[in-house]
């Protein structure tokens, strides 16, 4: 089941492992996480990306590689930062504060 937007930018982490906590860091591992993959993950011994890390392999053909996802290393990220900005600045827009009660 994906998870409402309603409220996200009230959110104090983001994706399964909580990594990110800021809303602009989410989307931005989302526009960049192929491109610029350096910046997100963490090098193996022998100098290589350990690309999705906190993921177990058996699902990484769960991983969502088409467009905007996907492309190589090198590539133009399919939002730059301005766009970035704007994307938050819309998820924001959905933030009403109503949370369903416990």
């Amino acid at each position: 089941m994906t998870p409402t937007l309603r409220n996200v930018a009230l959110r104090q982490s983001f994706f399964h492992n909580g990594k990110f906590h800021s809303l602009k860091d989410a989307v931005s591992f989302y526009a960049t996480r192929d491109t610029n993959p350096e910046k997100w993950y963490p090098k193996n011994p022998d100098g290589t990306l350990d690309r999705f890390d906190d993921l177990p392999k058996q699902y990484w053909g769960n991983i969502n590689m088409d467009p905007p996802f996907g492309g190589n290393p090198g590539d133009k990220p399919s939002l730059d930062d301005a766009e970035i900005d704007d994307v938050v600045a819309f998820l924001k827009t959905l933030t009403d504060g109503y949370f369903l009660p416990s």
